[in-house]
Order: structure tokens, then sequence, then C-alpha cells
């Protein structure tokens, strides 16, 4: 099954679905030009990195955190969570946790392998291994990687202070507890940028590819997280009254897709409320470009529409972005007193997150 994010999904565990995204087939032509030591490597990575994920996704659901997948890219693995905003000691929990696990599980790994008797191999003799797996054993090489990989991870991630890795977030948790969370999350952005920058050239020096594409995805994540922490920050105290419109489009749903765009039109409006027995549901133009034209004239406009819980008029603007976000819609009814008021549209939230950014320069 693809999801509308553009993953399969391959199984779910602690009820988090696990899914691989589809950039994934980028990675078929080098299984032409690798042998099988490719194959368990990547099976071994990967493996690694859901139980890295999973280790953080267990804490945050521990939090209170909704934990909706983890998707593996090709460069990692990344735990899709709600927007919960979490104590500077919860975070630092949740942060550090991924890399312990890892920690642990090489010592569980040297621990059993002593016991056992069964060799490992040293960095330098896995690394020739890989490249030369002749005369070494199957379980050598695999316990040897198992060991060596989660190693590497652990380290990768904890001792490289750049967010979103876990060290970045380590740092920024520990910053916050002395200072203002966004004001945290400015310096520890200041700092990854710095970082990635150095990466990126020892990267691009050193011909390692996967390391400069692992350095762009590094300096894009720390820009996310600014924006996001800003965004908190200015957005949290502004009501909605602010960005509330009044004359909004609200249609039967029994009207045809063909009629409610010719309302649209009119109206000047990206999207259309409508009734649905006794519920507000929205509907928007990605919604209807779904449908086929020639359907248009035939389907009621109530079937490319999603019900939606109504927002209460006292929230802030930016708890109805958070709402948006998480049901992956354009606008939210308001309603005050269980009457409809208005809509909000994330464009205009969009619009006064720019306008304050300009003024708390």
């Amino acid at each position: 099954m693809v999801t509308m994010r553009g993953s399969w999904k391959l199984f779910t565990v602690f009820d988090i679905d696990i899914e691989l995204h589809i950039s994934f087939l980028l990675l078929l032509p080098l299984v032409l030009f690798f042998d099988w030591t490719f194959m368990l490597i990547l099976f071994v990575l990967f493996t690694s990195i859901v139980a890295h994920e999973l280790t953080h996704s267990l804490m945050a659901k521990r939090e209170g955190v909704e934990v909706k997948k983890i998707v593996l890219l090709p460069i990692g693995g990344m735990a899709v969570m709600s927007e919960t905003k979490l104590s500077a000691f919860d975070e630092f929990r949740m942060a550090i946790a991924g890399p312990l696990f890892n920690f642990a599980f090489c010592l569980v790994i040297a621990l059993a392998v002593y016991a056992l008797g069964i060799p490992i191999l040293g960095l330098d003799g896995w690394n020739l291994a890989i490249e030369n797996p002749v005369g070494i054993s199957l379980i050598t090489l695999f316990v040897s990687s198992y060991f060596w990989l989660n190693w590497l991870l652990g380290v990768f991630n904890l001792f490289i202070p750049a967010i979103p890795l876990d060290g970045g977030r380590v740092f920024r948790s520990m910053l916050a507890m002395g200072m203002k969370y966004v004001d945290a999350t400015r310096v520890a952005t200041r700092v990854s940028r710095i970082v990635t920058i150095f990466l990126f050239l020892f990267a691009f020096f050193t011909y390692n590819i996967i390391l400069m594409v692992i350095s762009v995805f590094i300096w894009l994540g720390s820009a996310a997280e600014m924006e996001f922490a800003l965004s908190d920050a200015l957005l949290a105290g502004v009501p909605l009254n602010n960005v509330l419109r009044t004359n909004y489009l609200l249609v039967d749903d029994d009207l045809t897709i063909d009629m409610v765009v010719a309302d649209m039109i009119t109206s000047r409006s990206l999207v259309a409320l409508i009734e649905m027995d006794g519920h507000i549901g929205t509907t928007s133009l990605y919604d209807i470009r779904h449908v086929p034209k020639s359907k248009w004239k035939t389907t009621k406009i109530g079937r490319v529409s999603r019900k939606l819980k109504p927002i209460g008029a006292k929230h802030s603007i930016m708890d109805a972005l958070k709402r948006m976000n998480k049901e992956q819609v354009d606008a939210l009814p308001v309603t005050y007193k269980r009457k409809l008021k208005g809509v909000v549209f994330r464009d205009d939230i969009l619009k006064v997150f720019e306008i304050l950014k300009v003024v708390n320069e």
C-alpha cells in the first residue's frame, strides 16, 4: 500500500506504522553493481535505524506525544510525531534515548560474542571484509556489522551538535533549561549551520556523496526547526479573531462539484465550507482536482468533503495551525458558543507569521 506521502507501509509495531519511502527506488540500480554484502549491510543498517527510531517513539509516547509513523529514507529514518510542546528535560530524554539504545545494543553484542566465543572484527577489519568477504564467515560479518553500524549510528547522532540530529536536540534542550525555547533553538540552529558547513566541505573533498546529502538534510532540518520554534513563540498569543473571515463560502453537501466551483469563482474562495448532517466539512481545490472533470456534473461535493471538528474562537492561531497540520487541511471552521462564527485559513496565518517575523527582527 502506498500512502499519500509517497511511502510503502511495511508493518506495524507498538501501534506505529513503519514505512519505506519511495526514494528507495533510487537504490535499485546500485544492486546491479554490488554483491550480497551490500544487501546485508543495508538490512543491518535499516533494522538498526528502525530500532533507534522506535526507542525515540516509545519515549515520546510515554510523554503523551502521538507518534504517527516511522519513515525509512535512503539517508536514515524519521519519526513523524504530533506537534506537542515538551519541557526541556522531556526533550532531552527523548533525544538521548536513541543513541543510548545503540550503545546498549553494542554492549549486549560484545557480551554475547564473548560468551559464545564468536569472533568480532575490528573497525578496519570490518571495512575490509565488506569489500572482500572471502574467508570471513557469514555470522562473523553479520554480528560485526550490527556492532559497528550501531556504534557509528550512536556516535554520529549524539556527538554532532546539529539539529535535527539527536546531538543537536540534546544541545538545544540543555540550553532551553536556562533560556527561552525559541532563543535556545536560535543558538542551536546557528551552531548547526556551522557544523553542517564543515561537514559538507569534508564530504566534498573526500568525495563522500552520501555525507553531502546528509549535510543538506541537516541544513534544511535545522531551518525547519527554527521556523517551528519561531512560529510557536510569535503566534501562540495571537487570537483567532485577528485572522477570522466571516465572508466564507458555505454550501450544501448535495450540490454538485461544478456548481460549487462556480460559487468559488464568484466568491474568489479556494475553500468551501460544507453543511453535512449537522457537521461542518471543508473542500478545497486540491480535493476537487482528484475528481475527473467529466464527473463534476454528477458528483456531489459531499463525497470529496471532510468532516472537521470546529475550533473554538478563544484559541490562538497557533492552535489552529497545529490542528490544520494534524488534519492536513487548509482551513478550519471557527465556532463561538456552538455557533459558526467564521473560518480561518492557513494562508492568512502564514501571512501574519511573516509580518510578525519582520516586526520582531
